[in-house]
């Protein structure tokens, strides 16, 4: 048993069977042990989008500033949620945007600095309102939060709990006080014996965000599914998902802290949540599509001949463009939104 291990022992011992949600936050997030203990840099168990080829950044910042032109604004604020190495705030603040036209925070856990007009936030609550346009980007955020997990069994749907006994074991138990509040005002049907997630954290940041956000664009780029996938069967033992060494880990409670644990976001809670806080679904596509509608063509045709290999991996509809998905939502914006239609136009979806 490893520190991390006996730490998660210990406090199961003291609080009795923990909630998934409460076991990742030290798995995961534990100064001294978890899993980002040293922040997202340095680990190396799955690749996202930035890491692919700058290209991916550049167009999206490139965008953004389109966004602003379109808009006829002076300035727009970015905001981007769980930066974690900052590769993707580089490649946008060195690429498209205007730097004097730009206000750029991050927002990751435990983090705070300034450079090369990149802020450092470690909660959304360290921002002060914003007043004009702000585009929010969570890129692959939603699905890194810690998160509950349900199961529906004969007696309806219990919790699923962090115990121990001779090793780490699941048990089923109540819902506990967050997640029975949150299933209320957002219900989540499961076929008997069907396991999903539930990340009530989304609401509290969604929330959180809202307050600082007058006008503005949500863009959402991440993997996931709606609740009519899990009618189907999709997803039945739930999506939770473990990766080290750039392999799958379906077992979750070894080894911890050297694996990434992760799940896929239900974009139907999502859109609820942000619907009744009064945002607008402006649109969803696959990312591919995505940056093609937004001009990562053109971005590419300025490379040399021998980078061009890496960012076909961001546009071919076989791998992680077409597995990963753009959810477009805005707030009191008056201006059209591209990139969610069929052609590359700054049109609004229908």
């Amino acid at each position: 048993m490893n520190a991390l291990e006996a730490k998660v022992k210990g406090r199961i011992e003291r609080e009795g069977p923990l909630t998934f949600e409460a076991f990742l936050d030290v798995v995961l997030y534990d100064e001294e042990e978890g899993y980002y203990k040293e922040g997202k840099r340095l680990r190396k168990d799955y690749y996202t989008s930035p890491e692919i080829h700058p290209v991916f950044g550049k167009t999206i910042g490139a965008y953004i500033e389109n966004i602003r032109v379109s808009c006829g604004r002076d300035k727009v604020t970015v905001i981007e949620l769980g930066g974690g190495s900052g590769l993707l705030a580089d490649q946008i603040v060195s690429g498209g945007a205007r730097r004097d036209s730009l206000d750029y925070f991050v927002v990751e856990r435990g983090r705070k600095k300034k450079a090369d007009h990149i802020v450092w936030v470690s909660d959304i609550l360290d921002l002060a309102p914003r007043k004009g346009l702000t585009v929010v980007l969570a890129n692959e955020f939603f699905d890194a939060l810690p998160f509950h997990r349900l199961v529906r069994t004969d007696d309806g749907l219990e919790e699923i709990y962090v115990d121990f006994s001779d090793g780490f074991v699941e048990v089923s138990g109540p819902l506990s006080p967050p997640v029975d509040a949150f299933l209320r005002s957002y219900p989540l049907a499961l076929n008997p014996h069907q396991s999903s997630e539930v990340t009530t954290r989304a609401a509290q940041v969604l929330t959180r965000l809202n307050g600082i956000v007058d006008e503005g664009l949500l863009l959402v780029l991440d993997y996931g599914y709606h609740t009519e996938d899990l009618a189907y069967g999709r997803f039945f033992d739930g999506s939770a998902i473990g990766y080290k060494d750039f392999m799958i880990r379906e077992e979750l409670t070894s080894d911890l802290g050297s694996i990434d644990i992760t799940h896929h976001v239900n974009f139907d809670h999502l859109g609820a949540v942000l619907g009744g806080l009064g945002w607008r679904k402006a649109g969803e596509i696959e990312q591919y599509r995505f940056l093609l509608n937004i001009g990562i063509l053109e971005q590419m045709i300025l490379l040399p001949d021998g980078e061009r290999t890496s960012p076909k991996m961001l546009i071919n509809p076989q791998g992680l463009g077409s597995m990963i998905s753009v959810l477009g939502f805005t707030k009191n914006l008056s201006c059209d939104v591209a990139g969610f239609g069929s052609k590359n136009s700054f049109r609004e979806a229908e």
